[in-house]
């Protein structure tokens, strides 16, 4: 087992740049962190980890980068089918995702409060009485 830095909040309350992660599976192996909170691996869209500035916005009004759930999380399957692309009910304008932010609305429908539209340059809520649906389905985002 090899110590990769840790991805996502530590609810054992380790603050080192280190902690016991299998390389294998990107599973957390400490003990404490699975018992806490039943731990899921969460990394950026390009499979790296979080840091505190990826929230910042951009001049378009999306994020600097974006929190899904890791590559081995999303490749155990899918609860909803994979949709790329929804509609924000109060523009009309139709938003299209990346493939970590589609797996991860597949994966975990709930996983996300909001979602940006491109028309408006703003985050909006998803869920039952969110703002957006899915254009293949249309199901609402996140439920």
């Amino acid at each position: 087992m090899t110590a990769l830095t840790h991805y996502g909040p530590r609810p054992c309350g380790d603050q080192s740049d280190h902690h016991p992660t299998s390389d294998d599976d990107l599973e957390v192996t400490c003990p404490t962190c699975r018992r806490l909170n039943g731990f899921v691996l969460r990394t950026l869209t390009d499979g790296t980890q979080i840091y505190p500035g990826h929230t910042e916005k951009r001049p378009d009004g999306q994020q600097k980068d974006y929190v899904v759930l890791s590559e081995s999380e999303r490749a155990k399957g899918f609860v909803r089918p994979y949709r790329d692309a929804y509609k924000h009910l109060k523009c009309g304008a139709v938003t299209t995702t990346g493939r970590a932010i589609s797996e991860t609305y597949a994966r975990d429908p709930d996983f996300y409060s909001g979602t940006f539209c491109c028309a408006c340059g703003a985050h909006f809520p998803v869920g039952e009485n969110g703002e957006f649906t899915w254009i293949a389905d249309g199901e609402r985002v996140g439920t």
